[in-house]
């Protein structure tokens, strides 16, 4: 009789132990896909004055989104991650003013702003002798 409860004894605590390892693994692969997963991105002006994006490759979905100065939405637009992605923004027709380019993933986000400023034309003077 002793020998049978001592064996059930065990047997209960071996299955605490299996569900409390299971809480354990399912607490831990939780924590992993809450987890925040910020943008990594550069931004950068070619030498055609175009506006260069770049963002490494993540296992996720972007929002990317250009502003003005007054929050007006100039460009949207969900990318895949996977693979990386480049963009080039044509900036030649953005009137003068401040710019925010936004990639954002859940709720961490890159944001970059650049100014467009309008450069009165120059005169070259030369002399002659």
């Amino acid at each position: 009789m002793f020998q049978l409860n001592e064996t059930k004894t065990k047997e209960a605590m071996k299955n605490v132990l299996i569900l409390m390892l299971g809480l354990v693994i399912g607490t831990t692969s939780f924590a992993q896909t809450t987890e925040h997963i910020t943008p990594v991105a550069t931004v950068s002006i070619t030498t055609d004055q175009k506006l260069k994006l770049v963002v490494d490759r993540e296992d996720a979905v972007a929002s990317v989104t250009l502003r003005d100065t007054q929050g007006h939405l100039l460009y949207s637009s969900n990318v895949n991650l996977r693979e990386g992605f480049t963009q080039k923004f044509n900036i030649d027709e953005l009137t003068a003013g401040s710019y925010q380019l936004a990639v954002a993933v859940g709720n961490d986000s890159f944001v970059k702003t650049f100014v467009v400023a309008d450069q009165p034309a120059q005169k070259l003077i030369a002399l002659r002798s």
